[in-house]
């Protein structure tokens, strides 16, 4: 029988680092001055699982005001200078298990990661919890045409890692660890397997995901996939 999975894709914000407040105030306080209120509720219920770019649109259409091209951009880069400099105020951390969890799997399977993120914020974050060394491909925001929920970057990440990794991967014997349940149901649909993290939403909101915990220490996702091969 043909072992599975063969490797491993991560989201980054609300699954390897609790980064999601930095993103939340760097949008409060860019809408603030376009005079917008985004409240923690909305964020947490509508952001999550877009990009930059996707989640600004979102928010503008939903206040009937489509955002042209001149602005949006002008509202990431400044989205981004915020972020940053949370950033290197160490204002993030691993979250639980994380650490103990990568550095088990990587001694079995390739490992990568696809985020909504900027890669500079990406990276920054996983040299401060040193974790970069364990990831063999990156997908960033910069690195897709269509952003989630949309899988183009999975499968981007996918192939990238088959090829840095000399293994033949597929969905169907990657698994995907993701904390939107937005972006679960597409990668679901693409052909992966799921393992939802419940940072971001209930347990019972990633009902569409193969298997849930509700975090990623060791012990509660070998319970969930024994066949997984965690070296602790």
């Amino acid at each position: 029988m043909t072992p599975w999975p063969l490797a491993i894709l991560f989201d980054f914000d609300g699954v390897i680092v609790n980064s999601e407040p930095l993103h939340l105030y760097a949008f409060q306080e860019i809408l603030k001055a376009e005079s917008i209120i985004l409240s923690e509720e909305e964020y947490y219920r509508e952001l999550i699982g877009f990009d930059d770019r996707g989640a600004f649109r979102h928010i503008f259409s939903q206040r009937g005001n489509p955002i042209d091209a001149k602005n949006l951009a002008r509202l990431m880069a400044r989205k981004s200078e915020v972020v940053t400099d949370l950033i290197h105020g160490k204002k993030y951390r691993a979250l639980p298990g994380v650490d103990q969890f990568v550095r088990g799997l990587r001694r079995h399977y390739p490992l990568a990661i696809c985020s909504g993120a900027l890669r500079e914020e990406i990276e920054t974050m996983l040299d401060g919890i040193a974790l970069r060394d364990c990831f063999t491909a990156i997908i960033a925001a910069e690195d897709v045409t269509i952003g989630k929920p949309d899988p183009q970057g999975y499968l981007k990440c996918m192939a990238e890692l088959s090829e840095k990794s000399a293994v033949a991967l597929t969905p169907r014997n990657c698994l995907i660890v993701e904390d939107a349940p937005t972006v679960i149901k597409t990668v679901t649909a693409a052909g992966f397997q799921t393992l939802g993290v419940a940072t971001s939403h209930g347990i019972e909101e990633l009902a569409g995901a193969t298997w849930r915990v509700k975090s990623l220490n060791p012990a509660e996702v070998a319970k969930q996939i024994p066949q997984l091969k965690i070296h602790l």
